[in-house]
């Protein structure tokens, strides 16, 4: 086997390498965009569901405030 054969070989083996490469880094880009997606989607909930919280404390304390004043009035304090 000469040289400039072993050389051939090893320059489509390169080839085959480089195109296996090619493949895994478009499928780990493509994964990469859906995990993106993901934590943006999953932020919008996270955000949504703090403001919900926020909303429910401030209606549970005025209802708090409502009871505590109501107390006071039948107390008569």
């Amino acid at each position: 086997m000469g040289y400039g054969r072993r050389a051939n070989q090893r320059v489509e083996e390169y080839k085959r390498q480089i195109k296996t490469l090619t493949v895994k880094l478009k499928e780990a880009e493509a994964r990469a965009e859906f995990a993106e997606k993901s934590v943006k989607k999953l932020q919008k909930e996270v955000d949504r569901l703090e403001d919900l919280l926020f909303s429910d404390k401030e209606k549970y304390k005025a209802i708090t405030d409502d009871l505590d004043q109501t107390f006071a009035e039948l107390t008569g304090y």
